[in-house]
């Protein structure tokens, strides 16, 4: 997906172990409350620690580890930071 900036964008369920990358979105009221709760907002700067196939997103935010469950990760959009 390719944002109006011309930026790569993903969702957080999409994206690889090991990359840096950036909230630019989150899709819904619902999605954006729950993001919250987590400390994730947009602008926010995470690391994809494991990306667990049909499991949870394991993202790291400020030496943090989270597990982001993957419904909620498919509403997340994110670009490479």
């Amino acid at each position: 997906m390719t944002s109006q900036t011309g930026e790569t964008t993903l969702t957080l369920a999409d994206a690889k172990e090991g990359t840096r990358l950036v909230v630019t979105a989150t899709v819904g009221d619902d999605v954006t409350i729950q993001a919250l709760r987590f400390g994730i907002s947009e602008g926010a700067i995470i690391t994809i620690a494991k990306n667990i196939s049909g499991g949870p997103v394991i993202i790291m935010r400020s030496q943090m580890e989270l597990a982001v469950g993957r419904q909620l990760a498919r509403f997340i959009q994110v670009r490479v930071a």
